[in-house]
């Protein structure tokens, strides 16, 4: 063996570097995917306290990095054809009965871990405009997209989850389609959040089909 490695010395020593370059690639590929995933954001959209429309809906941030929770909004068909509309705010309650004013809305700082609950599904499908008394309350499907800023990007994050609104015996339940929300990450798709965003401000313009670009996130 020692006479082999005499005799094949600059061989044994080519083999070494590659052997140590193949090392030190893999490790520095360790350490920017754990970069990489430590700076990528991760927003949740979950139900919780239940599964009628009493259950409460919770935007949490599980990125290790704060993000600013800007929006959430809801698309669902109703009797005039699919509505989008911003369900961050709580309009069910009265400033006189709250304690401070921040409470209105669901919009603010989410830190690493950290969550909102932006209301009950009855209360969101009561800001989205949808009609739970009418003929087609008992089956419906809620789309719910939160949008977020975080310190580390100069775009936005979103999430996408979608939840069937189902009558099962004398109750109207509330459950997911997916295990967990879909997190927008193309820059294609963050446009269409951008772009939705921006026409609901204009909404009584009338100029912009909403609900068109609000289904293709």
């Amino acid at each position: 063996m020692l006479e082999f490695i005499r005799q094949n010395s600059e061989l044994v020593q080519i083999g070494a570097n590659l052997t140590t370059t193949v090392v030190w690639l893999v490790y520095l590929h360790v350490l920017l995917k754990g970069f990489r995933d430590q700076r990528r954001s991760s927003l949740l959209i979950n139900r919780g306290g239940g599964e009628d429309l009493d259950a409460r809906c919770l935007i949490s941030n599980m990125g290790a990095q704060p993000a600013y929770l800007l929006d959430v909004l809801a698309g669902i068909d109703t009797k005039d054809g699919p509505s989008v509309a911003s369900v961050v705010d709580r309009q069910e309650l009265r400033r006189e009965e709250l304690e401070q004013p921040t409470e209105m809305t669901g919009q603010g700082p989410l830190p690493s871990g950290g969550y909102v609950d932006i209301g009950s599904f009855r209360d969101i499908l009561d800001r989205a405009g949808y009609d739970l008394s009418g003929s087609q309350s008992s089956q419906a499907t809620l789309k719910l997209v939160s949008v977020a800023a975080t310190n580390q990007a100069s775009h936005i994050v979103a999430a996408v989850r979608e939840f069937d609104v189902r009558e099962d015996g004398d109750a109207i339940m509330v459950r997911p389609r997916t295990l967990e929300a879909r997190q927008v990450r193309s820059r294609s798709a963050r446009r269409k959040v951008c772009s939705v965003l921006e026409k609901l401000q204009c909404r009584g313009s009338g100029l912009y089909d909403i609900a068109a670009d609000f289904q293709r996130i």
